[in-house]
């Protein structure tokens, strides 16, 4: 599916304990191949997430808006060697990503909430970035960390990622806080129109914790209210 010319892809999210998590990526991993980011097994994902003025972002989420949008500057193994802006796109069910490489000064900048350098660049993503910006004040609000295992299969594009080890820090304070249990596993699948039956079947039966609706970002917010 498309939209505007973006590819749409759908999302789903299962809450896993860590040993229906192992049980399920020594499953998928007779089939399906490490993606290029964890040839070796797990990576670490870092995202600042940006909001407005009105923490739209997050009050869009909770209240299960439809279409929204959500900005994030990620990076992997905590190296700056590549950092890509991105806007989430959030279509009911389905979702797409634009990214555009930002440098690590720009990054700097972007924590500074310093964003005029976007202004006149080539780049549909900086365009929305810092049109929102001019209308409601961009900020960067958390960095959401944790750790990888990713497989893909080129059949319906499909992708399973198994993420643990969540944990949020407010910019500029720099202390680490732990977002779920230890023993939780975040399942994310993402698939273009249809997940393959013999994926399907390696999956299907297992003992799911529970679908998530909400994101980690959500999820990290709430964890460090107060702190």
């Amino acid at each position: 599916m498309t939209t505007n010319t973006k590819k749409l892809r759908y999302e789903r999210k299962y809450l896993l304990d860590r040993d229906t998590a192992l049980y399920l990526k020594q499953r998928v991993s007779y089939v399906l191949s490490p993606d290029d980011s964890s040839p070796d097994g797990s990576y670490r994902v870092s995202s600042m997430y940006f909001d407005d003025h009105y923490n739209t972002s997050f009050y869009e989420k909770k209240n299960g808006v439809l279409r929204r949008d959500k900005f994030r500057a990620r990076f992997y193994n905590r190296s700056f060697d590549k950092i890509r802006l991105e806007c989430k796109h959030k279509h009911d069910k389905m979702i797409c990503k634009e990214g555009y490489t930002i440098t690590y000064e720009q990054y700097q900048m972007m924590c500074e909430s310093d964003y005029d350098f976007m202004k006149d660049q080539p780049s549909s993503v900086f365009e929305k970035f810092y049109t929102t910006h001019l209308l409601k004040r961009m900020r960067p609000v958390i960095m959401v960390e944790y750790i990888r295992n990713a497989f893909m299969h080129s059949t319906g594009n499909v992708r399973l990622t198994f993420d643990s080890d969540l944990s949020a820090t407010k910019p500029q304070i720099g202390v680490s806080h732990s977002v779920m249990p230890i023993e939780n596993v975040i399942l994310e699948i993402k698939y273009d129109n249809f997940i393959p039956l013999f994926i399907n079947e390696l999956i299907t039966g297992a003992p799911f914790t529970q679908q998530l609706s909400i994101s980690k970002f959500v999820m990290a917010k709430h964890a460090l209210q107060g702190k």
